[in-house]
């Protein structure tokens, strides 16, 4: 049987990683604990924020795991008596030998990720810790057997390029405690943008079904230039093209929001979520959930901390379109459903 205790000090963990905007987003990343064959893992489309209030891990049994993986078929949980389902990279944290799993959306190592020199920059920073660089694959079971590739032996720091970080200890305190030395050892100081032209934002924005986000670091995706290059030329990760769409709808002084949401309809066949005025700041949808105000302040944060010249790597259109035709949409359906309007 699992010791409570154990169970109470992943749920501490997995709170205090879930209220830290600057490694975790909504309701991305999880956390897991390994307990006689039993993998306590977080619920698709829970918050780990919410791990003190809400009871958001569900136990799956590892060898039923490690059978699909060795038949190379999905892995479909048995009914547990409740409506949790484990999240979508169960897998992967059963694959790992750790007792303690912990992957976060780090906005420090997603700008990082994100970098075609991102082997090379992070190997003198990460010198002396046992990681590995997993290039970008999906989530869930390819992401799974590309880990499994590099257990021998098993790292404690994975660096999943456009994606984030996972790292393992054998207790909560060690994986947090590795957790923060990476954090330092990566962190970047995010650059500083100009201040967004809110009476000119406000004007755009009246009577247009768009409005003005009170979160301000989300201007300088405007208002920085090497921020706003970076964020218009493609999806950087994941939840980025997951919650916030495609691309970047982008228009200038003399534009109008209805005008820069037809183009962008036009050329993606969906609604924007952001408008991106140049030099100005930026207007979000009406309809902005919280979920997606996390994810837009957390590309923001990325974005500021990507070096100017840097060589970055974005997610090619086959992988956008893996992404949202995969079971990651129906999981934002559902995180999508406990949210509310922001504006």
């Amino acid at each position: 049987m699992l010791d409570r205790n154990q169970l109470s000090e992943l749920k501490d963990l997995s709170g205090r990683l879930g209220r830290d905007p600057l490694l975790v987003q909504a309701a991305s990343g999880n956390t897991s604990l390994k307990a006689n064959g039993t993998l306590w893992i977080k619920a698709s489309g829970k918050w780990l924020a919410n791990a003190g209030t809400d009871e958001i891990f569900v136990p799956v049994e590892r060898e039923e795991i490690g059978t699909c993986l060795q038949r190379d078929v999905p892995y479909t949980p048995a009914f547990t008596g409740t409506a949790l389902t484990p999240s979508i990279e169960t897998a992967m944290h059963a694959v790992l030998p750790q007792r303690v799993v912990i992957h976060v959306h780090s906005v420090n190592v997603i700008s990082w990720a994100v970098r075609e020199d991102g082997p090379a920059e992070l190997a003198a920073r990460l010198d002396g810790l046992a990681w590995k660089w997993i290039p970008y694959v999906a989530s869930g079971f390819p992401l799974a057997r590309a880990i499994q590739r590099t257990l021998h032996p098993a790292p404690d720091v994975l660096v999943l390029a456009n994606h984030g970080l996972v790292v393992c200890g054998n207790d909560c305190h060690a994986a947090e405690g590795l957790l923060r030395e990476v954090e330092r050892r990566l962190n970047v100081e995010p650059r500083t943008a100009p201040a967004p032209n809110l009476a000119q934002l406000e004007n755009l924005a009246r009577g247009s079904g768009w409005c003005v986000p009170d979160a301000a670091e989300v201007h300088a995706l405007a208002t920085d230039a090497t921020s706003r290059a970076i964020v218009a030329a493609g999806t950087l990760y994941p939840c980025h093209g997951l919650f916030l769409g495609p691309g970047a709808a982008e228009f200038g002084y003399a534009g109008s929001p209805a005008e820069a949401s037809a183009n962008y309809r036009n050329r993606y066949g969906v609604c924007p979520t952001t408008l991106v005025v140049d030099g100005e700041g930026v207007l979000v949808t009406e309809q902005m959930t919280a979920a997606r105000t996390e994810v837009l302040i957390g590309l923001s944060q990325v974005v500021q901390r990507i070096h100017a010249g840097a060589r970055v790597r974005y997610l090619s259109d086959f992988e956008l379109g893996e992404l949202l035709n995969t079971d990651a949409y129906q999981y934002l359906q559902h995180v999508e459903e406990s949210c509310y309007p922001y504006c």
